[in-house]
Parts: structure tokens; C-alpha cells; sequence
């Protein structure tokens, strides 16, 4: 079942904070390094199930105030695996909100004292980590997502492969080990949500080449949500923005708004969707880069159509592409399904 998110996080666009020149300077040189260290969310909920399930046998001794974090962690996920069962929309305004990119200025501006989200748990778990005294190992992961963008399109990031079940490597590491590798994993990301709300704040550097080879208008958000999928925890990243060219008044009937998100699981390959709101109406697309994906999402129109029903949305169109929307431009013959 589809339920709207609208009720329970409305999320305001507008125009970004002036930023001045000396939070810009240090902004240049802050960004590389971040660049340099980032990798996917996907590793750090990895490695805090590998620390966990390595504790549960004995093999590394953990505190009560880091096992507590860690559960914290792996509690913000969205739960369950794809179509076992529907995601609700007070789920997912949990998820947004705790995805570590806006509760800083929330509580900034109303004063308030939140639950924590996963930026600030996961600098609860390095201090607890540096408080034992853990170093952070020192190897590079073998390849990091692209920098999150406003202009590109979404890109989702599978669960990671090297951590999602223990490797014979990791079987024959010490506890230390496993919590050198939760540190550096932990530093990893957040330097990745940093880098976020630096392209969120018009730092992030989209306006080089990636501007240049946009498509359309840039959206106003882009985050990341972690999603349970069985044992895995893949990365869902979603792009959130007006839509003023079919805005028609200030009101909620009036506002229109674009969604778009990419998940790469293993069951389905990489999908991408764009959901636009105009007036009431909903319009979507889906792009699919597998055949096989392609064909199963095509034989549950009725099902998808029924569930937007059910959530009192009118779908206007719903579309099923064969193909990446970036790759769309060489994919001759793509099968496009643009039936309503």
C-alpha cells in the first residue's frame, strides 16, 4: 500500500541561505577532504551488523552504550524487503527525518531537544569507539558513490558486498579489528552526510560540469534513506523539489512538487522513478534497467494503479521505461510503456 508522506514531514522548498565568502573559502577547502573520505551509507550499516553479530558469539566485547547506538543505528532503516509489504507514510517521514540532514538546523531553530538521527548517533558512536581508545583502520574503500547531486539524477547504492555477510577476512579479525573497521566506516559516512547538506546549502560543487550536462531544472533536497532488504542494507537516494512551472497558487492544491529516487538491489538491478504532484494529480515514471525487472513491474500495472487508489491519489499517467533515464539518449528501440 502507497500512503502520502505529506501529513507527517512537510518539506518547505526556497530559496538556499546567502552564504558568505569565508564560509564559502573554508567550504573549498573542506569539500576534497570529505570527497576523499566519503563512502556508502550502505558500509556503516554493514559493519555495525557484522560488529553485532561477531559480539553475539563472543568474539568482541561491546558496551551497553555502544550496542544501544548500534541498535539505534539499524533502527532508522526502512524495514523489510521489496514487495513483502507496504511502507507507510509516518515510516517514511521517520525515515527523512532521521536520515541526519535536517534535524542540526530543526533544533537550531526551535530550541528543541530531538530523538537523535543518524548523524548525531553516529558521532555518539565514535566518541564511545574513540573513548576505548579504537583507531580507525586505514584501508580505502575499493570504489565510493558519486558526490550527492541537485542537477544529476538520482543514484541509488547497493548493499555492500564486501560486509554484507562475513568474509573469511573478516572471520579472522580481532575484535579490535572489527571495531577499527566500524571507526573508519563510521568516519565514512559522516563525511558522506556532510558532503550532503554542503549540496544542500549550493556548496557541493553542482555548479561545474554536472550543471552543464543537467537535464532540467535542479531539485531542492537530496538525501539518503537506508533501506532493509533481508540481511542488506541497500542506499535509496531521493531528490525533492517545486515544480514552478505548473505551480498554479500558494496553496496546497495549487503547489505542485517532483520526487525522484534510484535503489539498486540485487533482486531488481538499478531502477529509477519520478513522481511529479500537480494540482491533485500524480504523475509517474519508472525506469528500469533490467529486462526481467522491466517485465514484472510491467505485470503489476493493475496492482500498482489499485495502490494509489487505495491511497487516494489520482494517477494520471503512469509510465514503465526500459532503460536508464542517462542512458536513454543511446538505447535505441528502448520499450516504453506509456499506457494510463
Amino acid at each position: 500500500m502507497i500512503q502520502s508522506a505529506g501529513d507527517h514531514a512537510p518539506i518547505t522548498a526556497g530559496a538556499k541561505t546567502p552564504v558568505s565568502k569565508p564560509v564559502m573559502a573554508a567550504t573549498s577547502q573542506l569539500r576534497p577532504m570529505l570527497e576523499a573520505q566519503q563512502a556508502s551509507l550502505s558500509g556503516i550499516f554493514a559493519q555495525v551488523q557484522t560488529v553485532s553479530a561477531a559480539a553475539a558469539v563472543g568474539s568482541v566485547t561491546l558496551s551497553e552504550p555502544l550496542k544501544q547506538v548500534m541498535e539505534q543505528i539499524l533502527g532508522l532503516r526502512l524495514g523489510g524487503s521489496v514487495g513483502s509489504g507496504s511502507v507507510q507514510g509516518s515510516e517514511l517521514a521517520r525515515a527523512v527525518k532521521g536520515s541526519g540532514i535536517f534535524k542540526e538546523a530543526a533544533q537550531a531553530a526551535s530550541g528543541k531537544v530531538e530523538a537523535g538521527d543518524l548523524k548525531m548517533l553516529l558521532g555518539q558512536l565514535r566518541g564511545l569507539l574513540a573513548g576505548l581508545g579504537v583507531k580507525a583502520a586505514q584501508s580505502r574503500p575499493l570504489t565510493s558513490p558519486p558526490v550527492p547531486s541537485l542537477v544529476s539524477g538520482p543514484k541509488g547504492q547497493g548493499a555492500s558486498t564486501s560486509r554484507s555477510s562475513q568474509s573469511a577476512g573478516q572471520t579472522a579479525m580481532t575484535g579490535q579489528d572489527l571495531l577499527g573497521k566500524l571507526m573508519q566506516d563510521t568516519d565514512s559516512a559522516l563525511a558522506r552526510i556532510r558532503l550532503t547538506q554542503l549540496v544542500n546549502r549550493g556548496l557541493g560543487g553542482d555548479d561545474g560540469p554536472a550543471m552543464q550536462a543537467s537535464q532540467g531544472r535542479p531539485m531542492d533536497t537530496v538525501l539518503e534513506l537506508p533501506l532493509a532488504v533481508g540481511q542488506e542494507t541497500a542506499i535509496m537516494q531521493m531528490q525533492i523539489g517545486r515544480d514552478p512551472e505548473h505551480d498554479t497558487g500558494e496553496d496546497d492544491e495549487g503547489k505542485a512538487w517532483r520526487l525522484r529516487f534510484g535503489l539498486d538491489l540485487t533482486a531488481t538491478g538499478p531502477f529509477e522513478a519520478a513522481i511529479s504532484l500537480r494540482g491533485g494529480s500524480t504523475f509517474v515514471s519508472l525506469w528500469m534497467e533490467r529486462e526481467d525487472t522491466y517485465q514484472n513491474i510491467g505485470s503489476q500495472r493493475e496492482t500498482i494503479e489499485a495502490a494509489f487508489a487505495d491511497a487516494g491519489l489520482d494517477l494520471q499517467e503512469l509510465r514503465f521505461i526500459r532503460g536508464l533515464p542517462v542512458r536513454m539518449h543511446a538505447a535505441a528501440g528502448a520499450q516504453v510503456d506509456r499506457q494510463s
